[in-house]
């Protein structure tokens, strides 16, 4: 077995990589934003549904804080998690998520859509460079 796991299937970077995004549903469930915010490099940007880019984790703080004063609940389920690496410290990611959100007017919707992520390793591990989300509809 090289570095890279099984046949270069880089598994230990695959894994980190899906807890990250675990980590990231996890945290904003439980409307935390500084947590939300460990999975980003600090020159980030994160754009959400065609909206204009975000960019750094001040801006994406003060986005995510009034996104989820809007909720009293959520519930993200991310699946369907693609993986490719472009090199030792770079990587893509598509996957999908459900968000179902409860409104503080008592309102619930649910949300169907794609992230697309880009990946960097730096020396504290891998984190989100770039991030789309993209409604399905």
């Amino acid at each position: 077995m090289s570095e890279y796991g099984i046949d270069g299937l880089r598994l230990p970077d695959r894994h980190e990589i899906e807890q990250l995004m675990y980590r990231y549903a996890k945290a904003a469930d439980q409307a935390d934003v500084e947590h939300q915010l460990t999975v980003f490099q600090d020159d980030c940007r994160l754009r959400v549904s065609g909206s204009e880019w975000v960019e750094g984790t001040d801006a994406i703080r003060t986005m995510l804080q009034g996104a989820l004063s809007r909720y009293v609940r959520t519930s993200h389920a991310v699946t369907n998690i693609s993986i490719d690496f472009a090199g030792t410290d770079l990587a893509y990611a598509e996957s999908l998520v459900t968000a179902w959100h409860r409104g503080v007017d008592g309102k619930e919707w649910t949300l169907h859509g794609r992230y697309i992520d880009t990946w960097t390793r730096r020396t504290r591990g891998w984190k989100i460079q770039t991030r789309e989300l993209i409604a399905a509809g």
